[in-house]
C-alpha cells in the first residue's frame, strides 16, 4: 500500500500552485534506504512559491504507481516523482507512467542517443528499454551529459539516487514559473511549547492565509522553540510576526529573530 505523509484531505478538488510529491520504491518503505531526497525538494518548490499539497510513497507495484501517478496529476499543478527509472528489474516508474497516463510507449530519439552515450553500444535490452517513454513526452538536459529531466504534460519522473536529484532539481528551478514569492519571519524563544500553545490557538484564525508553524527544539541550543511565519502576503506576514514579537518580549522568552521579524533599517 501506499504510505502518505501528509495531504489536503478534499478529494475532487484541484489545487493550483502547489504540488505532489511521489517516492517510489520498496526499499524506502522497507527502510533499507534511508530518504534523502524530500528536503531537497521541497524546499526547491517551496523557494519558487510553491505549496506541498501532498507527499506520497509507493511501493514497486505498477498498479499503485499508475493509480498515484492518475490521481495526484489531476488533482495538483506539478506532480514530481523521484526513484524507479534505472536498468534493473523492479524500476518500473515510466512503464507504470505509460498505464497511468493512457498513451503508447514509444522509443524516445534523444533519450535512445544519451543512453548510447552514457552506456555505450549495442545497448543491452534492459538499458534500451529506458528509452521507451510515453507518447509526447520530452527530455530536458541530454546534450549535456546527465541524466535528462522527463516530463510528460504537468508529470516530471526523476531519478531517486540523491546525487542526481540535486542536479534535477536545480533544472526544476529553472523550467517551473515561478510563483507568488513565500516571506517568512522566525522568532526563536526560551520558552517550552506548552506556555502559549492556547494563546497561539487564537492567533491564527486572525490572519487567514498567513501560517504559524510551532516546533519544539531538543539539544544544546539557547533557545527551546521556534514560531515560523508564512505567507506570500508580506505586510501581513509581518503584521503577525510584530504581533509574536510584542507577547514573547513582554514575557521575555525572545532569544533573537529571524526573517521578516528582523527589524528595518
Amino acid at each position: 500500500m501506499a504510505l502518505t505523509l501528509f495531504a489536503f484531505p478534499v478529494l475532487g478538488v484541484y489545487y493550483p500552485h502547489m504540488v505532489a510529491i511521489l517516492h517510489i520504491g520498496d526499499e524506502i518503505l522497507s527502510g533499507s534506504v534511508r530518504e534523502a531526497n524530500l528536503h531537497l525538494m521541497l524546499t526547491t518548490l517551496g523557494n519558487l512559491g510553491y505549496g506541498i499539497g501532498e507527499v506520497r510513497i509507493v511501493r514497486d507495484d505498477r498498479d499503485e504507481i499508475a493509480a498515484a501517478f492518475r490521481e495526484l496529476r489531476e488533482k495538483y499543478e506539478y506532480v514530481l516523482s523521484a526513484g524507479g527509472i534505472g536498468p534493473t528489474h523492479d524500476d518500473i516508474t515510466v512503464e507504470s507512467a505509460v498505464a497511468a497516463f493512457d498513451v503508447p510507449a514509444e522509443e524516445h530519439p534523444e533519450m535512445r542517443s544519451f543512453l548510447e552515450s552514457r552506456y555505450g553500444t549495442p545497448l543491452t535490452p534492459m538499458v534500451r528499454k529506458m528509452a521507451q517513454l510515453p507518447r509526447g513526452t520530452s527530455v530536458v538536459g541530454c546534450s549535456e551529459g546527465h541524466w535528462p529531466v522527463i516530463r510528460w504534460d504537468n508529470v516530471f519522473i526523476l531519478p531517486g539516487l540523491p546525487r542526481a536529484l540535486e542536479d534535477k532539481m536545480r533544472r526544476i528551478s529553472e523550467i517551473l514559473p515561478p510563483r507568488a514569492t513565500v516571506w517568512s519571519a522566525e522568532l526563536f524563544l526560551s520558552a517550552d511549547e506548552s506556555e502559549f500553545a492556547d494563546w497561539l490557538d487564537t492567533q491564527q484564525p486572525a490572519t487567514p492565509g498567513v501560517s504559524i508553524g510551532s516546533y519544539p527544539v531538543y539539544g544544546d541550543y539557547d533557545y527551546r522553540s521556534r514560531l515560523v511565519v508564512r505567507g506570500v502576503d508580506r505586510p501581513a506576514v509581518r503584521a503577525l510576526a510584530a504581533r509574536l514579537r510584542e507577547y514573547v518580549e513582554q514575557r521575555g522568552w525572545l532569544v533573537r529573530l529571524g526573517g521578516e521579524a528582523e527589524p528595518t533599517s
